[in-house]
């Protein structure tokens, strides 16, 4: 906070009369050369903690083993002509049969595709800003649109999670 008196026109600095080889001098550059050089060693631990958190889950036998994950599909929710809103929607598809799996692996980016379609038709015809949205009916149409892409019966829609911002 300033003094209302204080003239701020003029900037002042507390050593500017002090010569570039001052001990105060050579104290600063000392602290912020520090302060850099435990910030990068800092930020490398945590990169390197991140590469080894990341590594990828072994394929097992479980109920996992099936599931193709995606990325998030995104819809921006218009009313009157501006938006007021987005909806994220993670999701993935289970296919319990092996042979099926390349398959379905391959319609990923179509999937995708016709997921965001869906997602976007969703919000503009079924959802109302400021209520919880029906997860049934978007459930339903992201399986009929995955059957259509995939072949029906081949693999289920999981929705793990609907967030409206």
């Amino acid at each position: 906070m300033t003094d209302s008196y204080q003239d701020l026109s003029n900037p002042s600095c507390a050593n500017l009369d002090a010569p570039a080889d001052s001990e105060k001098t050579r104290v600063a550059i000392v602290k912020a050369t520090m302060a850099a050089s435990i910030g990068l060693a800092s930020s490398a631990v945590l990169c390197a903690t991140n590469a080894w958190a990341a590594k990828p889950a072994p394929r097992g036998g479980g109920n996992e083993a099936g599931f193709l994950g995606s990325n998030q599909i995104t819809a921006s929710i218009m009313r009157q002509f501006r938006s007021v809103g987005t909806m994220q929607i993670d999701m993935g598809i289970v296919v319990s049969a092996i042979s099926n799996r390349a398959r379905a692996q391959a319609a990923t980016p179509a999937l995708r595709a016709a997921w965001r379609g869906v997602a976007q038709e969703f919000v503009n015809s079924f959802f109302i800003p400021g209520r919880v949205p029906d997860t049934q009916i978007l459930g339903q149409r992201m399986q009929a649109v995955t059957d259509r892409v995939v072949g029906p019966g081949i693999s289920r829609v999981v929705l793990l999670s609907v967030i409206v911002r």
